[in-house]
């Protein structure tokens, strides 16, 4: 644009010498004008691209932090609630253990009667079955390590 304004301007001097004085001043006013004017719009348009990435980019944290907040009161529910169970159990040790301390308190013959919460938790589960005991062996069919050794 500046190269092809100089052309103009020496073109005009050369051919109409001093009343182009006053026409080579208006074009490179006009260029001047129309420089200032692109300049301008260039800019602008950067701006309008620059503010896009950096909204995306800002868009992007925002999500990211959305995320790590909505994990962290997962993270703190999930405490809570561990927090609830641990207290629950330990208050049933304690009960437990005070209904232990006045099972050994109380008179032999109150033993005979009652049951201790121990033995009432043992008697729940199933007994062991009794029987031959499978024993894992990683050798192959026909190894006579196994009976070398009895």
């Amino acid at each position: 644009m500046v190269f092809f304004t100089s052309i103009l301007i020496v073109v005009i001097l050369y051919y109409l010498q001093s009343d182009g004085l006053v026409y080579v001043t208006v074009i490179a006013l006009v260029a001047e004008l129309i420089n200032i004017f692109m300049t301008h719009t260039v800019t602008k348009s950067v701006e309008k691209r620059l503010k896009v990435q950096h909204r995306s980019i800002l868009n992007g944290y925002k999500n990211r932090l959305k995320s790590d907040g909505k994990t962290i009161k997962e993270f703190e529910r999930i405490q809570e609630d561990s927090v609830t169970k641990l207290y629950n159990a330990n208050m049933k040790i304690k009960k437990y253990e005070q209904e232990l301390a006045e099972y050994k308190a109380a008179p032999d013959t109150a033993k005979t009667n009652r049951p201790s919460p121990m033995e009432v938790t043992l008697l729940k589960t199933p007994p062991e079955q009794t029987g031959p005991k499978k024993e894992y062996i990683d050798l192959p069919d026909g190894s006579d390590r196994n009976t070398a050794s009895n």
